[in-house]
């Protein structure tokens, strides 16, 4: 039975997604950070006698987890039309039931950082970013990934500690940059990892990132992320990055696309 959650199923969502503490980091983070109230979100839990699995609508994303691979494929097509879900993420095991004409499918790994095999040093000046560098950041992350973020979604995940954006600039413009989001108190998911197409193959996605993962791994957060680029995931393996899972991506076409 599908329910849609409130604040007294938290323990019961958390204990279930604890399970498996870095592969569920995003549901784990975003209940964490801003619980049942919030009109951007919105957590549904399967469950009978047992807990079956966790949909978690953010925004227009959805992520799905299930210790058993169950997905409801027409509760997962209602939430499309309903929430106008862009994005479906998840273990490739618990996804792989999973087919719409609409959505295009990447597979990828899900890899996460115990320990640094580099150590943090740059000939950059590596900043760790402020709200007011939002906007910023979003000029290189629209260009790089060929997508309209929102200014004041960047701006808030550092105000408020959600996560954190370290960069590089040059000539006032940041050529290259790295954030964290959905923090727990033990993990946190890498993303945003985009250097300008002109200061590529400088070392400065290397030098960010570890900049980036050696402030966490101090406070006792493993990073986490996942990837599907072969030079990247060359990169993240060079800094310590090993792969536990696979991970499904599937995103919505665009109209007029094929």
């Amino acid at each position: 039975m599908m329910i849609r959650c409130s604040e007294k199923h938290r323990q019961e969502c958390l204990d279930y997604l604890r399970q498996n503490p870095s592969l569920n980091l995003f549901l784990i983070g975003d209940i964490e950070n801003y619980g049942f109230n919030q009109g951007f979100q919105t957590i549904f839990i399967d469950k009978d006698e047992f807990v079956h699995g966790i949909y978690l609508v953010y925004y227009h994303n959805l992520v799905i987890a299930s210790e058993e691979n169950r997905v409801d494929v027409q509760f997962v097509e209602r939430l499309i039309q309903e929430y106008d879900i862009q994005a479906i993420q998840g273990r490739k095991a618990v996804l792989d039931t999973l087919s719409f004409d609409a959505f295009t499918r990447e597979e990828c790994l899900f890899c996460q950082l115990s320990e640094l095999k580099v150590k943090a040093e740059s000939d950059f000046l590596i900043q760790q970013a402020r709200p007011e560098d939002a906007a910023r950041l979003k000029t290189l992350l629209d260009e790089v990934f060929d997508m309209d973020n929102e200014v004041a979604m960047i701006a808030r995940r550092i105000a408020e500690q959600e996560g954190r954006h370290f960069f590089i600039e040059q000539q006032n413009q940041v050529v290259c940059q790295a954030n964290s989001t959905a923090e727990t108190a033990d993990a946190a998911m890498i993303g945003g990892v985009a250097t300008r197409a002109d200061w590529r193959r400088h070392g400065l996605a290397s030098a960010v990132m570890t900049a980036l993962c050696s402030q966490l791994l101090s406070e006792g957060k493993k990073p986490c992320l996942f990837f599907e680029n072969e030079e990247a995931g060359r990169i993240y393996s060079r800094l310590g990055f090993e792969p536990i899972s696979g991970w499904t991506l599937m995103l919505r076409q665009k109209e007029g696309s094929h």
